[in-house]
């Protein structure tokens, strides 16, 4: 059997380490499989039956002509002339859609020859791009246009910025005709909110499955470290946040509240601070670069007591994932996927926006001491989000659609 797998990325990003992790597992698995991706931070002449997708110029060009109309995955024709040609030349049993907007293929296009030649499609919704007018996310801004007729976009300068031209009721009008017509066409979501809310339009009446993200769980462990003594907290309560989340202004009161409420011995570690973001903190934030080294960013999940999540909105959540196997409690708010990846037992979701609960979420954690939640949360990631289990499901479903 034959699986050609197609992303934005390999081997980097959330998305790129999914398809890298599954092309591996694949080939262990006798399966023949093979990746078409437009970036990578590997040596491409070493990635085993790899191919890539357009060039530098024309993801450039791509990237500008979108901008104008929103309409992102229009262009990059030629480029996408190749990949059919080379989709032809391996004849894969089965082609599995993973990220396609980011300037590199003409999505009708493609879709079109899948559905022509009724090539067996897996689609896996890693945010909500496929089923909407051009948005990655809606529920922060409140808007359910996607589900009847996108149009006058609430997120027109945002995710995918269209400056002179709102296309998003074309768009989704696109996206309904041409994942209409294909007849051998699978959905899987990373979660079982994502799943159900791609159900209600685009992939209305499609084959759909629940298939959560996986993490290497015997490389997210409780890790010793002097992370701690290096910064001079060895007595303190640390909570993890990540910047790119505390520092949306949606979530300025969470910030304040937290921060105002928090007794003398905890400090927030920050994770990801711009130089911007480090001015004027107050004096109980330890802001912090980004880390790009997984190694040192499960030590510092292990060092911390709890991780606090204030995202309000996706389609998973991996750093919830991590935090949990590595001993650490999470608290994090609920609305979108991220509940999924919590217990309720011994990590937390909270309502968006109620940072009165959130912190006493956290307050909680506190007062049981993180020794008591430890074990459960490596147990309950172990149970539910282990990488090869999961994506084992994947070799599963090519096989049934192979056989179908």
């Amino acid at each position: 059997m034959k699986v050609m797998q197609i992303n934005a990325v390999y081997g980097v990003g959330s998305t790129g380490v999914i398809v890298e992790d599954l092309h591996n597992l694949s080939l262990k698995n006798g399966i023949e499989s093979y990746v078409s991706y437009s970036t990578t931070n590997k040596n491409p002449n070493e990635i085993k039956n790899g191919y890539v997708i357009g060039d530098t110029l024309g993801k450039k060009m791509h990237a500008v002509l979108s901008r104008i109309g929103g309409k992102q995955a229009y262009f990059s024709s030629f480029a996408t002339k190749k990949l059919i040609k080379h989709i032809e030349n391996v004849k894969p049993d089965i082609v599995h859609l993973h990220n396609l907007h980011s300037n590199y293929v003409n999505l009708n296009r493609l879709l079109d020859y899948l559905g022509e030649r009724e090539i067996k499609t897996v689609v896996t919704l890693h945010d909500c791009w496929f089923y909407t007018g051009g948005c990655f996310h809606y529920t922060a801004v409140g808007c359910d246009k996607w589900q009847k007729s996108c149009g006058n976009c609430p997120k027109k300068n945002q995710d995918t910025p269209a400056l002179l031209r709102d296309n998003s009721a074309k768009i989704l009008a696109d996206r309904k005709k041409y994942f209409g017509k294909m007849k051998n066409l699978t959905m899987t979501g990373v979660s079982g909110w994502m799943t159900d809310e791609g159900e209600k339009t685009v992939f209305k009446g499609k084959k759909t499955e629940v298939i959560y993200n996986g993490i290497d769980t015997e490389f997210f462990v409780p890790t010793p470290s002097d992370f701690r003594k290096k910064h001079k907290l060895e007595d303190k309560f640390l909570i993890l946040a990540l910047a790119n989340k505390w520092f949306r202004p949606i979530n300025k009161k969470t910030f304040d509240y937290v921060c105002e409420n928090l007794p003398d011995d905890s400090v927030i570690v920050m994770l990801g601070c711009t130089e911007s973001q480090r001015q004027g903190l107050p004096a109980n934030v330890l802001p912090l670069d980004f880390i790009k080294d997984r190694d040192e960013l499960r030590k510092v999940y292990s060092a911390c007591d709890v991780f606090a999540n204030c995202t309000r909105e996706e389609s998973f959540s991996l750093v919830n994932v991590e935090a949990q196997s590595c001993g650490t409690p999470v608290v994090t708010y609920r609305n979108t996927g991220a509940q999924e990846t919590v217990d309720n037992k011994c990590s937390f979701s909270i309502e968006n926006g109620n940072e009165k609960e959130f912190f006493e979420a956290i307050m909680k954690i506190k007062e049981l001491g993180k020794k008591e939640l430890s074990n459960d949360c490596v147990k309950w990631v172990k149970e539910n989000f282990d990488r090869d289990e999961n994506y084992m499901k994947y070799i599963e479903l090519y096989r049934m659609s192979k056989e179908g």
